[in-house]
């Protein structure tokens, strides 16, 4: 084992994990290299190249989700908090809040089973199923102005 593994293993101490925040542009065209830099990071700390690419699954449906319907303004921003430990990860996405419509809809999608219909496979929310199904839990917050965090949580 070299020094560079012996640094590694002591960030995933489970009682230290690994974190980092991302602040980014509310546009699309940044969401590619945010999804990629958090699955170098993941199979950086040994996680498997699968759980990797379902983490930029993840990424990119919440990522695409706050830009679209929880950023109003120009000049919005996304924010991305995550927290990786030997057995898991966690995502946060915080973006500045969107319109009442759309986070009820958000909140609509979340509730709902795993099961789709068939007017809900060629709508809106089928990303967001995926990411569901992807994740061992999912937890959706409103602040004021209808600003919108959702945390995610991921098992190896």
């Amino acid at each position: 084992m070299n020094n560079t593994d012996k640094g590694w293993a002591n960030i995933m101490d489970a009682n230290k994990p690994y974190k980092f925040n991302l602040t980014f542009p509310a546009n699309v065209d940044y969401i590619p290299a945010i999804r990629k830099y958090i699955a170098e990071v993941l199979q950086v700390l040994h996680f498997s190249q699968q759980f990797a690419f379902r983490s930029e699954v993840v990424v990119d449906e919440i990522c695409y989700n706050a830009i679209m319907y929880g950023s109003q303004s120009v000049n919005a921003v996304v924010g991305i908090t995550c927290i990786i430990y030997n057995d898991r990860i966690e995502i946060q996405v915080d973006d500045e809040g969107g319109n009442t419509d759309d986070v009820q809809r958000l909140k609509a999608v979340l509730e709902k089973d795993s099961m789709l219909s068939e007017e809900e496979k060629t709508g809106k929310g089928l990303g967001l199923q995926i990411v569901k199904l992807l994740s061992e839990d999912i937890q959706v917050t409103v602040g004021d102005c209808n600003k919108t965090s959702i945390q995610i949580m991921r098992k190896k």
